[in-house]
């Protein structure tokens, strides 16, 4: 997805394709443009598409979906730095909720632990290294993504159609870790003994660190904080460049909202529905 440079995690390879079916995702392509058409994001009824990419001009891309689409053409999760491109062309834009908005931080935040605001942060981190010395970061591989499917199946999910929906795409992407791979970063924290106390996998876009999935076993104090730690200062010391981590959005849990407004986000990234009129 390196044909637009957002910073939403929807235009990341990760988002089209762990939400793929969730979204009933469809690609074509026309006239140097792709064209992604799911379901709008905060009502999956509704035909949407996503931000056409690619070396195509905008207004050409916009006149071919009103010329070739029988139904009103919708458009969601824009991010706001796009929204000039749909105002310009006569459409009509109006804001997801809170809800939908990525968390970005300051990946030197999660690295270095820094400063009175990562207090507790770097509490809960210094007890868990106490409590578990030989506990270490590795790579996730096809053993490691067994063992980790075992970890997801015991932490279960929310109930919720999201909670499930991630519980079954976080579960393929581990089934077939040799496919995804190559396009990935995947690290496992783990145990003396071998026990998986969590598992993140993110992906590097520009100066921007996307983490997709992140999973830990809370009742191994310090377990979360310590992964995405561990991860952080592993994807900053492999890419230098990195400035930023996208955390997602919390998809409207006042416990994901919590956990995500605890490590000091540097901004929300706001996204929005359009009506192409």
């Amino acid at each position: 997805m390196e044909l637009t440079d957002s910073q939403t995690c929807d235009y990341t390879l990760g988002g089209v394709v762990l939400w793929a079916d969730f979204f009933n995702y469809q690609i074509a392509e026309a006239d140097d443009t792709l064209f992604i058409r799911g379901g709008r994001e905060d009502d999956l009824r509704i035909p949407a598409y996503s931000l056409p990419l690619g070396g195509g001009d905008f207004t050409d891309a916009i006149d071919h979906l009103r010329a070739t689409s029988g139904s009103p053409i919708w458009f969601s999760a824009i991010p706001e730095d796009r929204l000039h491109l749909f105002t310009a062309a006569g459409c009509a834009v109006s804001p997801l909720g809170p809800e939908w908005s990525d968390y970005l931080y300051n990946i030197d935040s999660f690295v270095t632990l820094a400063g009175n605001a990562m207090k507790k942060k770097r509490n809960h981190v210094n007890r868990f290294k106490a409590d578990n010395p030989e506990a270490h970061l590795e790579d996730m591989t096809a053993e490691n993504a067994r063992l980790c499917l075992q970890l997801l199946a015991r932490l279960g999910n929310d109930g919720s159609p999201t909670g499930r929906a991630e519980q079954l795409a976080v579960a393929r992407m581990l089934i077939h870790w040799r496919d995804f791979a190559p396009y990935f970063r995947g690290a496992v924290l783990k145990m003396a003994d071998g026990e998986i106390a969590g598992f993140t996998v993110g992906e590097i876009k520009h100066d921007t660190l996307h983490v997709h999935v992140e999973k830990a076993n809370h009742a191994i104090a310090g377990s979360g904080e310590t992964l995405a730690h561990l991860f952080a200062a592993k994807m900053k010391e492999l890419y230098p460049r990195l400035a930023y981590a996208n955390r997602q959005d919390d998809a409207g849990s006042d416990a994901l909202r919590a956990a995500k407004e605890s490590w000091r986000p540097l901004r929300l990234l706001p996204k929005f529905n359009v009506y192409v009129k």
